[in-house]
C-alpha cells in the first residue's frame, strides 16, 4: 500500500489543479479542504475515514462520479472504472483502490447518513521514478556535476526535489539545487550521488568524480580528444547504462591509445 501525507506537494497539486477547474463546480476553496493521499501507479491507496463509529449508508464519488454505493441491508454497488479494483470497509467506510492510474487522479468525497459533513480527498497518482542522470564538465579547475529527470518522464515532475551526498569538504550545492561544485584538487576518488525524491518515492544514481577530469596521461596535442572521450564514457556511467556514448567511446580511445603508443615507439626507435 502506498499513502501518504505532504502539505508542501499537496499545494503545488492543488494549486495548478485550481487553474483547470476555474470554470467548473468545484472551487479552489473546496479543494483546499480536501486531504492530501498519495499513490504510485500499480499499486494500491487506501482514504481512511477515521470513523470512530459503524457507519451505514456510503456513497464515494470522484467529483461528480459514483465510485461505489453501500445501502444498509443492501449490496454494494461499483461502478467503472472500479469494478474489481476497490474494497470497501463496509464498518468504517474505508475505501482501497487497487492497480492505480494516472487517471484515477482527481479528488474524492466519502458521504455517508452516519456523520455530518462528507470528508475529501485529492489524490495524487506517482510514476515509478527513473534513475536521475548525472553529467559533468570542468570548469576554471572546478568539477561542475549536474542531476537531470530524463526527458520522457512526465509525472509531476514539479513535486520532485533533490539531494546530495559528498563525503568533501569542498563540495557546493544550494538546498534543493540539481548542480553540484566541487574543486579539482579535492580527492576525486571519491564518489557522490545525487538521489531525485518525491512525496513517496526516491531514486539513485552515482559518480566517482575522476571520470568527470581528462587523464593525466594525454600528450597536449590530443587533450582535447581525451577530454571529448572522457566526458562520453563519464556521461554513459553516471547514466548506469550501456548507451550509445559508451559505445562510442570505447572504440575511439583505443584509436587514442594505439595513436600514442606508435608515437612512442617511434620516438625509441629514433633513439
Amino acid at each position: 500500500m502506498a499513502a501518504a501525507s505532504a502539505p508542501g506537494l499537496a499545494a503545488g497539486v492543488l494549486g495548478a489543479f485550481c487553474l483547470v477547474l476555474w470554470f467548473d463546480v468545484i472551487s479552489c476553496e473546496q479543494l483546499s479542504s480536501a486531504q492530501s493521499v498519495f499513490g504510485v501507479v500499480n499499486k494500491s491507496v487506501t482514504f481512511l475515514t477515521a470513523s470512530s463509529i459503524p457507519v451505514k449508508d456510503i456513497l464515494w464519488k470522484k467529483r461528480k462520479d459514483k465510485v461505489v454505493e453501500k445501502e444498509e441491508n443492501l449490496d454494494e454497488s461499483i461502478y467503472p472504472p472500479f469494478r474489481e479494483r476497490i474494497l470497501l470497509n463496509i464498518v468504517t467506510g474505508d475505501l482501497t483502490i487497487f492497480n492505480l492510474s494516472s487517471s484515477d487522479e482527481d479528488e474524492y468525497e466519502f458521504e455517508s447518513t452516519s456523520i455530518k459533513d462528507s470528508i475529501k480527498f485529492f489524490l495524487t497518482v506517482f510514476e515509478p521514478l527513473p534513475s536521475p542522470t548525472l553529467n559533468c564538465t570542468l570548469i576554471n579547475e572546478t568539477v561542475m556535476v549536474q542531476c537531470g529527470i530524463p526527458e520522457v518522464y512526465s509525472s509531476h515532475r514539479d513535486l520532485i526535489t533533490y539531494s546530495w551526498y559528498c563525503p568533501l569538504a569542498g563540495c557546493d550545492n544550494g538546498p534543493g539545487s540539481p548542480i553540484l561544485y566541487v574543486k579539482k584538487e579535492s580527492d576525486l576518488s571519491q564518489e557522490i550521488q545525487c538521489t531525485i525524491s518525491n512525496a513517496l518515492l526516491n531514486s539513485t544514481s552515482s559518480l566517482v568524480l575522476r571520470t568527470c577530469v581528462p587523464a593525466d596521461f594525454c600528450p597536449k596535442h590530443l587533450d582535447e580528444w581525451c577530454s571529448y572521450l572522457w566526458r562520453l564514457a563519464s556521461r554513459g556511467t553516471a547514466d548506469h547504462s550501456r548507451h550509445r556514448y559508451v559505445l562510442l567511446a570505447v572504440p575511439l580511445l583505443v584509436i587514442v591509445l594505439i595513436v600514442i603508443l606508435l608515437g612512442a615507439f617511434q620516438r625509441w626507435r629514433a633513439e
